[in-house]
């Protein structure tokens, strides 16, 4: 993904204030060397002239990853999942994030970052918190005047309306939020993220104007890689109105002009209390990928 939203509203969790969900023990799942992440992604079929809706299954296990698409409804276009290694620009730091050499420990993920040309590697982890789903409904959120009022908890019930308001999640759903934690600031990109700008500073006019309301934004130009001979720019669009706020990082490598990724170092703190803000939670566990696919197969 090109785009970040940035700068979550962050509080601690409150179990009993979510109405059939809390925060569960981690014993969904027996392998503590394997996790699956389930997610759904539309597409446009162009030759049903309709949309498409697919399942994807990321599996991650000790040593390796695998990404597993099944289409649900019409036949969904891949193009935009990113699963490439990358390259990794941080201060006086140029690396790579691979696909290899991973460890699964329960619900956290780990993946070195080895530095170039070197032995030395950098710790990124993932590791997912887990809230229980079953019983919830979509009313369980509710979006809103603007990104401040709303609050609840996120699900595809919400992001797929056509299933009735009143369906609930089984006994046993359960969904994954993302808490990564890194050793350092970086950005990450590989070739999907190639622009077709000449320079940055073309790259950083267009950030700029992405959109064409008065919303405030900053920009940023620093340098990174070895040496920090590498020109980086970050533009950040500030929240307006029912907007979040929007972060676009840009970086100049072997003479072509990448849109990157932005990971900050120590631990992010996602939003878990419905009560206070929204929680995201559209990567699920199997129970719930699979209740997802029957309900999208009868309403889609």
């Amino acid at each position: 993904m090109n785009k970040l939203i940035v700068i979550p509203s962050v509080f601690s969790l409150l179990a009993f204030t979510l109405v059939g969900c809390g925060e569960d023990d981690g014993i969904y799942g027996s392998d503590s060397n394997k996790i699956t992440l389930t997610s759904f992604d539309k597409s446009y079929d162009k030759q049903a002239n309709a949309s498409a809706i697919a399942r994807i299954d990321e599996t991650y296990r000790t040593g390796e990853r695998e990404i597993k698409i099944k289409n649900i409804v019409n036949n969904y276009s891949n193009q935009s999942l990113n699963t490439l290694d990358r390259t990794v620009l941080a201060d006086n730091f140029e690396g790579r994030l691979e696909n290899k050499n991973i460890e699964v420990d329960g619900r956290t993920v780990k993946r070195p970052i080895y530095e170039k040309n070197s032995n030395n590697k950098l710790n990124y982890e993932t590791t997912y918190k887990t809230l229980n789903l079953s019983g919830l409904r979509a009313n369980s959120y509710s979006a809103g005047t603007n990104i401040n009022n709303s609050r609840g908890i996120l699900t595809d019930l919400n992001n797929y309306p056509n299933i009735p308001a009143n369906t609930e999640f089984p006994i046993g759903s359960v969904c994954y939020i993302p808490v990564v934690t890194s050793a350092r600031s970086f950005l990450a990109f590989n070739e999907k993220n190639k622009t077709g700008y000449t320079s940055l500073n073309k790259w950083i006019d267009a950030a700029e104007n992405r959109f064409s309301d008065n919303r405030g934004y900053s920009t940023t130009e620093f340098g990174v890689g070895v040496g920090n001979k590498q020109k980086a720019a970050q533009v950040t669009f500030f929240e307006y109105r029912n907007q979040p706020a929007y972060q676009y990082n840009g970086v100049e490598y072997a003479d072509d002009i990448y849109e990157a990724n932005y990971v900050d170092e120590g631990s992010t703190d996602p939003n878990t209390n419905s009560i206070q803000g929204v929680v995201d939670c559209t990567i699920v566990n199997e129970v719930a990928g699979d209740f997802l696919v029957a309900q999208i197969k009868r309403y889609y």
